[in-house]
């Protein structure tokens, strides 16, 4: 029991640090978003000037670009790591056996 209970908490911890990170590169440069899951860019262009608005994966807007021609590749990837503290997730009953106070 107490193994399957350890894989258990070993399997949330991972999918708690597992994060995902989405770069965005235009005619202006490249731009990270770490926090961001997905995004969606929208590109248009009036009269000559070309606006790029890119979104997170819950439609806020993250950053808006002016005169920036040219192609937009966005890329999304997960990446582990993180700081993760177990002693943060663990229920209290448990934090004595992994050191926590």
């Amino acid at each position: 029991m107490k193994i399957k209970l350890l894989s258990i908490l070993a399997a949330l911890l991972f999918a708690y640090s597992a994060q995902a990170a989405c770069t965005v590169t235009t005619g202006c440069g490249t731009f990270e978003f770490p926090e961001a899951t997905s995004l969606r860019v929208s590109q248009s262009s009036v009269n000559g000037v070309t606006t790029v608005i890119i979104r997170d994966q819950d439609g806020n807007v993250l950053q808006v670009l002016e005169n920036c021609p040219g192609r937009v590749s966005v890329s999304c990837s997960s990446t582990g790591g993180g700081d993760v503290d177990i002693c943060d997730i663990i229920p209290d009953h448990l934090k004595p056996i992994f050191g926590c106070e």
